[in-house]
């Protein structure tokens, strides 16, 4: 017999701690009061949850692991190969057979994973629950089991302390802005976690996505956020990031719209290598179209492939020199791979083409554009 019911009458914590306490095994899906998105799935085993899947977030453990240095690009790359001969192998339990990983390094991001969608689901008000018994596999992959009454544990100490974090970070929507405009002003003195936070702050992208692209659970991210809005190192605002797409994005044919559609949905949930092999795809269908290379430069540059995010760039620029976006990404780019010079010239060229006034986008491109320069300097007296 299945229980079942809507979010209103029953919160989901009350849900887990039932399907714990009577050592519950099935799948448990919740969906969404708005129908827009697909539904989550929670699978238990005997009261523990042993998998979890929300969008395209149980995709993203390629990511993790590459990350967290475990694993090369290539190595996934393989992996996934393998999958396509494989359906229904977990790419972490491919991994682990082909020697890149261990086992236990999959088990602990798997865990991660599950409590990550644990935590975003318990937050949902509104939707439908189902929770039918039966025989669950996890997918697949390496197997995992996460205690429902640590899960409950943890989520509430995150919402006590979300109490706090509240007053200057509403929601992981948010996104966050440099504001530190003077390199007169005082040092930073931040831990390295916080200055990873830091350097993928760029005044476009949510907590969300900065969380996502650095592997790192929302709730870490949001203290770290909180923390530089409360000492005055960046700000929050509420508008929405700007779209990657190009203004030329509105004359494409439906079939080019769709796709894009697909790989921008994929890079919201998490699902950066997938979002790269749509557009892969797309590039080589439509090599003349500037949208698809800024759009595929961003899919490569969540991935950590900044040298092919330039390349990417590079061709969005040219077929579309005005693009003042492409040049202000592609400065980021370039800084990270080590060209400065060209991360200079970009910056340049960014400041020039942009007419939008003193905006945090300009300010920050003026502020990197600046300490370009005074590095160059710096390495320029340094190799006399």
């Amino acid at each position: 017999m299945a229980i079942e019911g809507p979010l209103r009458e029953l919160a989901l914590t009350d849900v887990f701690q039932l399907l714990d306490l009577s050592r519950k095994t099935g799948t448990l899906t919740i969906t969404p009061e708005d129908g827009r998105s697909r539904p989550a799935l929670v699978r238990f085993d005997r009261g523990a949850v042993i998998a979890a899947e929300l969008g395209h977030a149980h995709e993203r453990l390629g990511h993790l692991l590459r990350r967290a240095g475990k694993v090369t690009e290539a190595q996934i790359e393989a992996a996934h190969l393998a999958q396509k001969y494989a359906p229904g192998r977990g790419l972490g339990a491919i991994l682990v057979e082909q020697g890149a990983v261990t086992a236990d390094e999959v088990r602990r991001q798997l865990k991660f994973q599950i409590q990550e969608i644990v935590f975003e689901l318990i937050q949902w008000k509104d939707g439908y629950f189902r929770f039918e018994e039966g025989v669950v596999t996890a997918n697949g992959n390496v197997p995992v089991r996460v205690s429902t009454e640590s899960l409950l544990m943890e989520a509430a100490r995150r919402v006590d302390e979300w109490s706090t974090l509240e007053t200057k970070i509403p929601h992981m929507g948010v996104i966050p802005v440099f504001v530190m405009d003077s390199p007169d002003g005082p040092t930073l003195d931040l831990h390295p976690k916080e200055w990873e936070v830091l350097a993928e702050i760029d005044g476009t992208r949510t907590l969300k996505e900065i969380a996502q692209a650095l592997g790192r659970a929302d709730f870490d991210v949001a203290k770290i956020a909180y923390g530089l809005v409360a000492t005055g190192v960046a700000d929050i605002r509420e508008e929405p990031a700007e779209r990657v797409l190009t203004p030329t994005a509105g004359g494409m044919d439906r079939p080019l719209r769709d796709a894009l559609g697909e790989a921008q949905l994929a890079l919201a949930d998490g699902a950066a290598d997938r979002a790269r092999r749509v557009l892969d795809e797309l590039a080589r269908a439509h090599p003349d179209r500037p949208e698809v290379y800024t759009l595929l430069a961003e899919a490569q540059r969540r991935l950590g492939r900044w040298g092919e995010a330039m390349i990417s760039l590079g061709r969005a620029a040219a077929l579309d020199p005005l693009a003042g976006p492409v040049h202000y990404q592609m400065g980021f780019a370039a800084a990270h791979t080590g060209d400065l010079h060209r991360a200079r010239e970009a910056w340049d060229t960014y400041l020039r083409l942009d007419d939008a006034g003193d905006t945090p986008r300009r300010q920050r491109a003026a502020r990197a554009r600046d300490a370009a320069d005074a590095l160059l300097s710096v390495m320029g007296e340094e190799g006399q």
